[in-house]
């Protein structure tokens, strides 16, 4: 029996699927497709994504909140206030004027929220 997992061209998860091939032609397939992986353990959609050829976890953002000021996001980070999103390419954001919580994406790493 193997395990793999199919992934988008970002390294994003997209399915799981367990071989069982006595004759080993289905398993083939799988191990030839560079659309999918082997893996062994424990993966999860949320925590995990493909990067060079391996399951790997997503790295969290080494963020650092002082006052209204966020530094160490990441570039092409999005960050959602409320209702509005901003894209941030300098690696920080100054929020004067709002107070509560900030929500920040950007791939592969795992979302995060701060509160400002």
């Amino acid at each position: 029996m193997a395990n793999f997992v199919e992934f988008d061209e970002e390294g994003r998860i997209c399915g799981f699927v367990e071989v069982n091939d006595e004759t080993g032609n289905t398993l083939k397939i799988y191990a030839e497709n560079p659309r999918f992986v082997e893996y062994d353990g424990v993966v999860d959609y949320a925590t995990h994504y493909v990067e060079s050829g391996r399951v790997v976890e997503r790295p969290s953002m080494l963020l650092s909140v002082s006052g209204a000021r966020i530094t160490g996001i990441p570039a092409g980070s999005v960050l959602t206030l409320g209702e509005q999103a901003f894209e941030v390419d300098d690696g920080e954001a100054d929020i004067t004027g709002y107070s509560g919580t900030v929500k920040i994406t950007c791939w592969p790493y795992l979302d995060a929220e701060v509160v400002v």
